[in-house]
């Protein structure tokens, strides 16, 4: 998986994420976890590989990790701002 590459810009303002999506005009905010995240993100990235840079990053549980990239994931996922990949 991956960020959508068009249309989407963020800032980060002390350890936090602002989100826009010029396509749809509404923003999105995330915490520190949801940064690391979404830099990540800007490559092609597995869930697993997601949970890792959580566990690296702050040193959690690695199934707290995995719950957190599963939610983080569908939060973006219903946004529209993963990548969709053609499957034909």
């Amino acid at each position: 998986m991956k960020l959508r590459t068009t249309d989407i810009t963020w800032r980060e303002i002390d350890g936090d994420l602002i989100i826009l999506d010029l396509t749809s005009s509404t923003y999105l905010t995330a915490n520190a976890s949801g940064a690391v995240l979404m830099k990540e993100l800007t490559e092609e990235r597995s869930s697993q590989e997601l949970a890792q840079a959580l566990v690296d990053a702050f040193g959690i549980d690695h199934d707290q990790a995995e719950s957190d990239v599963r939610h983080f994931v569908q939060a973006l996922n219903d946004s529209g701002l993963l990548e969709t990949r053609n499957t034909a």
